[in-house]
């Protein structure tokens, strides 16, 4: 059971909506501190078509060349609209990525937002940072519609990961400036605020108020973490079950920083010796998971290999390398 605490106003005028942050808020709790304002919604955008390949920098303008929002994501979005006029949850200040995903998400869940490249922006920035800290004006929220990135560097308890597309935490500024998470919520959290008769999918009802948890998907050796690190193992998995040299040179060109030390023949030189060795090869476990690093665990006809990607600093959906867990020449990178 939530416990309410009694407004805190300083003599500066900072005003602590009445919510005890010891516990992570969820569904019904979790609205009706939203309705004393206060706060402010990180929305990650709306579910999209993750098979769509989409240039990182510079960053495309043309709607076609972005990933948008597929039908369920569209769905999902007007869902959050749905939730927020049923508990007359308003926004006086709403702020999106400008890619088209993240200014629709905000456009159908409560309006239309400004925009800015500080939550698009990766590796993150300082300001980025200071945009999400801000403290909403005085008895309102804000919202904000970005990416994951953004959300899993600057939201504390958030790891890679556990905020889906279609997901969104809450936070409060604290009295030093930094913010704290106060709730999240779900895919069918959304859901089941809009319909509570709804049956509630097996063992959340009682996690629904309660503690901090990562996303239901989290953590399943069948998953790569939705970081740029696993889209990027994902992507480099389908190519090297390909068996094929070409589909495997356009991700090495696409996807693989330039290395004048490795041209890409030599590259596919050594795919072709590790795809001869080891075969087809299927995800066993993931070992370390951080945005930009990835180590994992993959089935091949020699047993388990573990393998860490890397990504760029300066292109971080690109790989500055890759390395297999064998002792094996050709290996490549």
């Amino acid at each position: 059971m939530t416990h309410l605490l009694s407004a805190l106003v300083f003599a500066a005028g900072f005003t602590l909506t009445p919510v005890d942050s010891a516990v992570e808020l969820r569904r019904q709790d979790l609205m009706a501190a939203l309705q004393h304002g206060g706060f402010t919604v990180v929305l990650r955008h709306a579910r999209t078509d993750r098979s769509f390949q989409e240039q990182i920098a510079p960053m495309p303008t043309d709607r076609k060349e972005q990933r948008n929002l597929n039908e369920d994501g569209v769905r999902d979005a007007a869902l959050m609209g749905t939730v927020f006029r049923k508990y007359g949850i308003t926004f006086s200040e709403i702020v999106s990525s400008p890619m088209y995903r993240a200014v629709e998400t905000a456009e159908m869940a409560a309006g239309k937002p400004s925009t800015t490249m500080l939550l698009r922006t990766f590796p993150t920035t300082k300001e980025q940072a200071e945009l999400v800290k801000l403290a909403p004006a005085a008895g309102g929220n804000r919202l904000l519609v970005t990416h994951h990135f953004v959300i899993e560097t600057h939201v504390p308890g958030i790891r890679p990961g556990d905020i889906a597309e279609s997901e969104a935490v809450v936070v409060r500024r604290t009295v030093n400036g930094d913010i704290e998470l106060i709730g999240r919520i779900t895919l069918e959290d959304w859901k089941y605020l809009a319909s509570p008769g709804l049956k509630e999918p097996s063992g959340t009802a009682a996690s629904a108020s309660a503690g901090h948890g990562a996303h239901p998907q989290a953590g399943l050796a069948s998953e790569f973490p939705d970081t740029h690190a696993g889209h990027l193992a994902r992507n480099y998995l389908e190519a090297f079950n390909s068996g094929d040299t070409k589909q495997m040179e356009a991700f090495m060109t696409s996807t693989m920083s330039a290395d004048p030390t490795r041209t890409t023949e030599v590259r596919l030189a050594g795919y072709s010796k590790l795809f001869s060795d080891l075969g087809p090869l299927s995800l066993q476990s993931i070992e370390k998971s951080e945005a930009t690093l990835l180590t994992f665990g993959v089935n091949s006809r020699k047993g388990v290999v573990r393998l860490t990607l890397k990504t760029s600093d300066a292109e971080p959906m690109k790989v500055s390398s890759l390395t297999f867990g064998i002792q094996t020449e050709g290996a490549h990178r």
